[in-house]
């Protein structure tokens, strides 16, 4: 979590978005997590089971991380949070014209 929270921090100025969705924990759990790390991104909880955007996305392990691009695609899927510091650049340079 602190790694994300750096991430918003660092692009706050930047068309960026973070959205988290939480597959799995118990409502409690999630609420208190929420709380606990001090989230500054959209949060949204999904419940327990698999759900539609889980299935959409075909995500089989936790965390998983997407980056999409400005028209929706993909630029990027897995498990490491730091690997998509470097997508994010990338995609913000040429969302900019750079």
């Amino acid at each position: 979590m602190p790694h994300l929270k750096t991430l918003v921090e660092r692009h706050e100025n930047d068309p960026f978005a973070l959205i988290g969705i939480n597959t799995g924990d118990a409502p409690e759990a999630y609420h208190d997590g929420v709380k606990e790390f001090g989230l500054t991104w959209l949060s949204a909880y999904q419940g327990q089971a698999m759900t539609p955007i889980s299935d959409l996305y075909k995500v089989r392990g936790y965390p998983t991380y997407l980056v999409l691009d400005t028209d929706g695609t993909i630029a990027y899927r897995g498990h490491d949070g730091t690997a998509i510091d470097a997508v994010v650049k990338d995609l913000l340079a040429k969302a900019k014209g750079k």
